[in-house]
């Protein structure tokens, strides 16, 4: 068990995790649902495990990264059961609201483990120590030291956010609010240059609020709406899964929703309009009809 980590759910960020940890040399355990993410992984030096619970016995820092915090808890119910999380690391990676990154600590310390709630602010193919996007972790003091050398593989701008095992969600909650709200001023600021025969790509050289919208207004003007053929970045699909998650917080905390309830219901008509698999910049579609 020593120096060992394993990584459970193996999507594009979770395959990412894995292979950031491949790469520098640790002994790598894989858990997935379906095998043919984890068969590749074997063939690039992992070690599968047939449970989420076997997995989680072979490693000291246990890497969770599945696609909502109720599976994430559901795939380790085995292992708290089996008393396998005990002095073991659990760091939960996937979007999770405050509120369940509280429930997913209790469980884990609940179960004589470790608990740390993280929240990698980057796109799967960005992860490994050179990066410099943040990675927001927060929990256990002790279990934060022990989990730093495979923490450091994910980003080289590793961020403590303290005991309050709540904040790195809230944190990341609140720069992704501010990137949800930016994207739907592009669009409208673009829709706007459009209506009156304006350069959408000139309004992008003149603006100055950082790379992320000047992008967006090239895509726009450019009209290369397909995910990731003019510049990286996420689909409608994720934005509005994001904006959803922002709007339920707002909700569960009684703060005022009004903007969240606005970008959750203009995200999600993008993507009802069938623009899901596009660029971020394709909310502007919605306001051209």
């Amino acid at each position: 068990m020593k120096n060992a980590v394993a990584v459970i759910g193996l999507g594009a960020m979770g395959s990412a995790l894995a292979r950031a940890q491949l790469r520098a040399g640790h002994p790598t355990n894989v858990w997935n649902r379906s095998s043919s993410k984890v068969n590749t992984l074997v063939s690039e030096g992992a070690v599968a495990s047939e449970t989420a619970a076997i997995s989680a016995e072979t490693a000291n820092v246990i890497l969770v990264c599945v696609d909502t915090n109720a599976n994430a808890e559901l795939v380790l119910e085995e292992a708290c059961a089996a008393g396998a999380l005990k002095e073991r690391v659990v760091v939960q990676l996937g979007t999770t609201t405050p509120a369940e990154a509280r429930s997913f600590s209790k469980k884990v310390r609940s179960s004589g483990g470790m608990a740390l709630n993280g929240a990698i602010m980057c796109y799967p193919d960005s992860v490994g120590p050179n990066n410099d996007a943040p990675l927001l972790v927060g929990g256990d003091v002790d279990g934060f030291q022990i989990a730093q050398p495979y923490l450091r593989q994910i980003s080289g701008n590793l961020v403590d956010v303290g005991k309050n095992e709540a904040a790195a969600a809230a944190l990341a909650l609140g720069l992704l609010t501010t990137s949800a709200a930016l994207y739907a001023g592009v669009a409208h600021a673009a829709r706007l240059c459009e209506a009156e025969g304006a350069d959408v790509e000139m309004l992008g050289k003149l603006c100055l609020h950082g790379p992320i919208a000047p992008k967006r207004f090239e895509i726009i003007a450019k009209g290369a709406f397909a995910l990731n053929s003019l510049h990286d970045g996420g689909s409608l699909t994720v934005w509005a899964d994001v904006a959803e998650n922002i709007r339920e917080q707002a909700h569960t905390a009684g703060i005022n929703s009004e903007l969240p309830d606005f970008l959750s219901a203009f995200y999600r008509r993008a993507v009802k309009a069938g623009h899901g698999d596009e660029d971020v910049a394709a909310l502007i579609k919605t306001l051209r009809s």
